[in-house]
């Protein structure tokens, strides 16, 4: 057959979206690069689209091995790939092998360092079969996972060639991929927009969601053994001991957010008057799997997203799917649309949101006069798994920094909230290169 080669020229260089400056505590953003091919199977020639998709997939597998390093990273999920050629396997009637230029951006732990060294899969189809073992009573395992999570749909997120027990091959299974990568300079010093958040009746609307672990383990946070129900309790117990008064919204509020028929789980509120603004909190509790009976979560996610100045999830991310806007626009029937010109900051205290719930939101709020949907948008993100033990605490210490600023005081800059919310998992905050740089008061 003959060789093909995608036209997209010499390596592209990334935008100024792909260099946005971040705020962290002990980590960069950077742009990786790196050369490499993958070997799949295939009964006829591949087209364009079967190559990529076969790179994709043997990328997709960056990430395990990647969040279980001595330095650890993620990728961002925004790469670019370039001079991909296919041919056929030399003295083979099916194997075909794509070379291809990767480059794309990854929060990398630490402060300095220019390579980075990563293993992927030779054949992304056939790695988790290749890690599989027998137990002396004839069941199956796979060492080279998680020990819970063995479905091979999860064997991208978990998998390491490094894991005790596990007997894959360098240079058969797997190679390592010498990358060069080049690091940005984080923010110095840059604070909210504080004085943004107020809408024009001087109001402050915070909507924190929390999403069950455990569907099953009862849907009143007052009474249920979920463990994310611990949160809820303790957030709105802190908030108490602030000074907020709390209720639980009427049956006519929860219609107004979500029709009729729609299971909701427990919603409430709590308001303070502070001499600079009203905050109104809305805390939500309810199951939010993408694969759940979390229609009522989606509808309180939409409100959220188009209503409130602060916007914090908490809850599993899902692989990225239990917020996946377009499936959970199409399966309600609704639009979700964030107001382009009100300035906004998003918080997904999840697992992994930096790379599942970054760009994705940026793009719903950009616009002619906001291209890249910084100027009205801040989003924190936690870069690797993080415990449903931390959320309380970090949620707070952006609740207390708006509540500061409200009261009267001078506002933390994100680099001070950075340090109080890390929990050695690669937290930071992008979209911040547009704000100030003094100190609010």
């Amino acid at each position: 057959m003959k060789n093909f080669v995608l036209p997209l020229g010499a390596l592209v260089v990334l935008s100024a979206f792909d260099w946005q400056p971040f705020a962290a505590v002990d980590s960069t953003e950077a742009v990786m690069t790196f050369s490499n091919r993958v070997e799949f199977r295939l009964s006829h020639e591949p087209s364009v689209a079967e190559a990529r998709d076969k790179i994709e997939a043997q990328l997709s597998h960056l990430f395990g091995p990647m969040s279980a390093a001595a330095v650890k990273a993620v990728p961002r999920g925004n790469h670019r790939l370039s001079e991909i050629r296919v041919e056929k396997k030399p003295e083979t009637k099916s194997t075909y092998v794509a070379s291809y230029s990767y480059q794309g951006t990854i929060v990398l732990q630490g402060l300095s360092g220019s390579s980075y060294s990563v293993p992927l899969p030779v054949n992304p189809d056939r790695i988790y079969r290749a890690g599989m073992k027998t137990r002396p009573s004839g069941t199956t395992y796979n060492p080279c996972t998680d020990a819970h999570y063995q479905d091979e749909v999860d064997f991208w997120y978990f998998w390491n060639p490094d894991k005790p027990g596990c007997e894959l091959r360098e240079g058969i299974d797997f190679t390592r991929v010498s990358a060069k990568v080049r690091r940005s300079s984080n923010t110095v010093r840059t604070y909210p927009e504080y004085s943004r958040l107020a809408d024009e009746n001087g109001v402050i609307r915070i909507s924190v969601l929390f999403g069950m672990d455990d569907p099953d383990k009862g849907k009143n946070p007052d009474r249920s053994a979920d463990i994310n129900a611990r949160n809820f309790v303790g957030f709105r117990r802190t908030l108490l001991k602030m000074g907020y008064r709390g209720r639980e919204l009427s049956e006519d509020e929860i219609r107004g957010v979500a029709p009729a028929g729609t299971i909701v789980a427990h919603v409430e509120e709590l308001v303070r008057d502070l001499p600079r603004a009203k905050i109104v909190i809305r805390l939500f509790f309810g199951p939010s799997g993408i694969d759940e009976e979390s229609t009522g979560f989606h509808h309180f996610l939409r409100d959220a997203m188009e209503n409130a100045s602060v916007f914090i999830f908490d809850g599993h991310s899902g692989l990225g799917s239990n917020l996946d806007l377009p499936k959970i626009e199409g399966m309600n029937g609704f639009s979700i649309r964030p107001p382009k010109s009100r300035y906004q900051i998003y918080f997904f205290n999840s697992c992994s949101s930096y790379t599942y719930y970054n760009s994705a939101f940026f793009s719903r709020k950009r616009s002619d006069a906001d291209p890249l949907g910084t100027k009205n948008l801040d989003i924190l993100a936690n870069g690797l798994a993080t415990y449903f033990s931390s959320i309380g605490e970090s949620n707070m210490e952006l609740v207390k920094a708006v509540d500061d600023w409200a009261s009267g005081k001078p506002g933390k800059s994100y680099q001070e909230l950075a340090a109080a919310i890390d929990t050695d998992n690669l937290f930071g905050v992008n979209g911040d290169e547009d704000n100030p740089t003094e100190q609010p008061r």
